[in-house]
């Protein structure tokens, strides 16, 4: 139980404060959280009788207060204050919530505290169900869409209204709109089926599914070792379905090791449990609009080969031509018939300049069989933009080589002495002087000691493709009352985690 939830930005100042049981002076309480959050090491602090729990998401801190006398579940606040930071990002539609948009938007955050929280104990945060209730539009910047495309696939289809809100009302014997929809509300929230209103109708009557999954893998090149190897993926489902439809979903996952999938697995509450105990299918009556099915985790054996591997890393030096060569050579691992639709390459290049003398004077020249490579000084790497590559399972290898050039002091002493004895001054330089521009990036990250990390890392995209070999067997959708034809869609896609990267 709460007694005031505010939200605070990056320098803990408050952005938005609601108080939820009248306390006096509740903005003392977020001036007295920034004196004690210096001093604290978990989301729940306690000092002189007030519980504060915060999480911190996308930079901001949503904060619950609570009064030492007060009874409260701690994992049902903080759960509240995780499900809050997901209802503002889709009535927002960001990827990330940030400081100008709680300004901006102060009215329909005062809105979604008041529907979500009922004298301090959280109520209702599904947005497929609160939107019917909060029509409150959000004030975010408009970008206007590249093509007619792109609107199309961003827009889902309409719902049609049969009748208008009055023919409604006369239904349901309410004469007001507002009343019609607060008793709707209340109906949905109260039934067994909570997370799905009735009469939902669609001329159209669609299901996508999407699987998307993230491949993480650390492995130690010189040693030949694999760190760590997993398949994090969802299940995200868009539902545009008419009544109450019942779903079926066959994973081929479930038919091979059923214990060891569900073990591993983190269901929609939508899901029938009794499905998933005594069938090898997954039942579920879906939300309107878009959810998450499922999220699982599986772990991949250490000599099954990632998405891209990396076969070969060089360094050569030619003393005699003053000259360091670096080759980099990778093998896709995925079905032959697909490609990459992204697939970037980081090669860090701050230990190339730690252990040898590079000239920058000189420019340094590049070659790779598919894409092309660029010098990224900021970042101090080298970066290869490999995308379109096709697949394989070790038959096809790309490479990549770069060639520095090595400090000559012959030469540069030999070039002195031409100096001093010409009367002509010293012919000028075409093009960028990276020598220049690489000393003063170094010096500015000294300063600031920032970390570099001397790992290869691979950022990609394959479509139509699973690492862990899930795929849907079936996908049957009925509904007994209106019994409509319907239309499922299935992708896959597979892209790389946070943690992909190759110690060398």
């Amino acid at each position: 139980m709460s007694s005031c939830v505010f939200i605070l930005d990056e320098q803990l100042n408050p952005l938005i404060l609601r108080n939820l049981k009248s306390i006096a002076h509740p903005e003392w309480y977020a001036l007295y959280f920034k004196r004690v959050h210096p001093q604290s090491r978990g989301p729940v602090i306690y000092s002189k009788g007030i519980i504060y729990i915060y999480i911190l998401r996308d930079g901001l801190y949503f904060v619950s207060v609570s009064n030492g006398g007060l009874r409260f579940n701690l994992m049902g606040i903080l759960a509240y204050l995780n499900d809050f930071h997901a209802l503002l990002v889709k009535y927002l539609k960001v990827n990330k919530v940030d400081r100008t948009g709680i300004i901006d938007n102060f009215n329909l955050i005062y809105e979604l505290f008041d529907e979500s929280l009922d004298y301090g104990i959280p109520q209702l945060t599904d947005y497929n169900i609160i939107r019917d209730s909060i029509k409150i539009e959000a004030n975010v910047p408009k970008v206007p869409s590249n093509s007619q495309a792109d609107s199309d696939e961003e827009s889902g289809p309409e719902i049609l209204q049969s009748k208008e809100n009055k023919d409604k009302a006369d239904i349901h014997g309410f004469r007001d709109d507002e009343q019609y929809i607060n008793s709707f509300v209340l109906r949905t929230t109260t039934q067994a089926i909570s997370w799905r209103p009735k009469g939902i109708y669609y001329t159209k009557n669609e299901l996508f599914v999407d699987i998307i999954e993230r491949q993480s893998y650390l492995m130690d090149f010189k040693n030949s070792q694999v760190r760590q190897t997993f398949v994090y993926g969802k299940i995200n489902c868009r539902s545009y379905l008419s009544g109450m439809p019942i779903v079926r979903v066959c994973i081929n996952k479930m038919l091979k090791d059923k214990d060891l999938f569900l073990g591993s697995s983190k269901f929609h509450q939508c899901v029938s449990l009794e499905s998933l105990s005594s069938q090898d299918y997954i039942e579920f009556i879906p939300p309107d609009g878009d959810f998450q099915l499922c999220e699982y985790k599986l772990k991949r054996h250490i000599n099954d080969s990632p998405i891209i591997k990396l076969i070969d890393y060089k360094i050569n030096e030619r003393q005699k031509k003053h000259r360091l060569h670096l080759s980099v050579t990778i093998q896709p691992h995925f079905k032959a018939q697909n490609s990459a639709t992204a697939l970037k390459i980081h090669i860090p290049t701050r230990d190339l300049f730690q252990n040898y003398k590079i000239d920058l004077t000189k420019a340094p020249r590049f070659k790779c069989d598919h894409g092309s490579v660029f010098f990224n000084l900021s970042d101090e790497l080298l970066l290869w933009d490999a995308q379109g590559i096709k697949g394989g399972h070790g038959e096809t290898s790309y490479s990549m080589h770069v060639e520095f050039a090595l400090f000559d002091e012959e030469e540069h002493a030999r070039k002195l002495e031409q100096i001093k004895k010409s009367m002509d001054p010293p012919p000028l330089r075409e093009g960028a002087h990276l020598e220049e521009l690489y000393a003063q990036v170094k010096s500015n990250k000294e300063g600031k000691g920032q970390f570099q990390s001397n790992a290869i890392t691979a950022e990609f995209e394959v479509p139509y493709y699973t690492s862990s070999g899930l795929r849907v067997e079936y996908l049957k959708i009925s509904e007994e009352n209106l019994k409509y034809q319907s239309f499922s869609w299935v992708r896959y896609k597979t892209i790389n985690d946070t943690e992909y990267a190759y110690q060398v």
